[in-house]
């Protein structure tokens, strides 16, 4: 009797085929649950940033008796009178973030942050082209705005990395050194760094709590009540210009404010035909940018956005964070954004 083969039977090619393509259906089935969890896990990292920031806010606000301005004596655009009541013209381009810094665990920094002198040289137009010590003093605080602070950062976001790769020695609308960009940008209504204190006599009720520069909002002037009231948004590093700002610590054109216009025309004051830029993750106009020049349909100056799906992150005056949709109707958007113009909102509605 001829004896039974002990030989195990191999696969063949096709058997082999086929056990690769059922691996590759689950790897391809599970890595999208896999960047979900990652995003979901950036998401709360950003959320949790965003409260820091929100605490330090308040924190600043229970010291000072108000929140602090984005800036104190930016540069400005056009016609507007200069910072300093002695006519000089003098800036110093100090950032809300930059002030905030020893209510966020951040004593070091705000030790060693000299707060009498400019973050920047950073001017845009006269009359403020004078910066305090000189156009060189910015570098005596570089050691505290070159450095990256995670807080200030959005996980899902890409860093571009730091603009001025060499120290400027002269003014200039983005001049500083090793300029460190961030994710916030801070909620201001059609009021930017350009409205500084002395033209900005009065309190826009249409405008947002860090309207203009030199101005300080109390939580008494928030009218529209504090949990219907944005106080940081998000804002994606990447823009149409490679310049433009979030730029946490050196206050450069651009850097601290977000615009946020009204859609609707007969509000004259707040209509801007450029609106749609100002939504959560609008692209800019083919007004501001035609739109051979930007294929990726990316924000213009002082938008904001998120690279989170579907919509970003954003602080309320009353401490909470929210995920605000990029399908938010534009009305809500520009009432949530305001601190007295009367809208009434629906917690519902966004």
């Amino acid at each position: 009797m001829r004896p039974s083969s002990s030989r195990s039977r191999a696969f063949t090619l096709i058997e082999l085929l086929v056990v690769i393509a059922i691996i590759a259906v689950l790897i391809a089935l599970l890595l999208p649950a896999v960047q979900a969890a990652r995003e979901a896990a950036r998401r709360s990292q950003c959320v949790n940033n965003l409260k820091q920031i929100g605490l330090a806010m308040h924190n600043y606000e229970s010291a000072n008796g108000s929140f602090p301005p984005a800036k104190i004596w930016s540069a400005t655009a056009g016609t507007m009178p200069t910072n300093d009541v002695e006519g000089q013209g003098l800036v110093l381009n100090t950032t809300a973030f930059a002030l905030i810094l020893s209510h966020l665990e951040q004593t070091q920094m705000a030790n060693a942050y000299n707060y009498s002198l400019p973050s920047c040289p950073a001017t845009n137009a006269a009359p403020n082209l004078t910066p305090v010590g000189g156009v060189t003093s910015y570098l005596a605080n570089t050691s505290v705005t070159t450095s990256l602070i995670s807080t200030y950062v959005c996980p899902s976001d890409v860093d571009i990395g730091p603009r001025n790769p060499t120290a400027a020695t002269t003014v200039g609308a983005y001049n500083g050194y090793l300029s460190r960009r961030s994710n916030h940008l801070l909620p201001a209504g059609r009021y930017y760094e350009t409205y500084n204190g002395r033209q900005l006599t009065t309190r826009p009720r249409d405008g947002g709590v860090f309207s203009g520069s030199d101005r300080c909002t109390t939580l008494a002037n928030i009218t529209d009540g504090t949990s219907n009231t944005t106080l940081v948004l998000e804002s994606p590093q990447e823009k149409t210009n490679n310049a433009y700002g979030a730029y946490w610590g050196q206050g450069l054109w651009t850097s601290t404010h977000a615009l946020i216009y009204d859609n609707n025309p007969a509000n004259t004051a707040s209509y801007s035909a450029n609106w749609q830029s100002t939504m959560p993750n609008g692209p800019a106009t083919v007004a501001q940018v035609a739109a051979i020049n930007n294929p990726r349909r990316l924000g213009y100056a002082w938008s904001i956005g998120s690279r989170h799906p579907g919509g970003m992150n954003v602080a309320f005056a009353d401490g909470s964070v929210r995920f605000i949709k990029d399908s938010i109707n534009p009305s809500t958007w520009f009432a949530i954004n305001t601190i007295g113009n009367g809208e009434v909102v629906s917690s519902d509605s966004y």
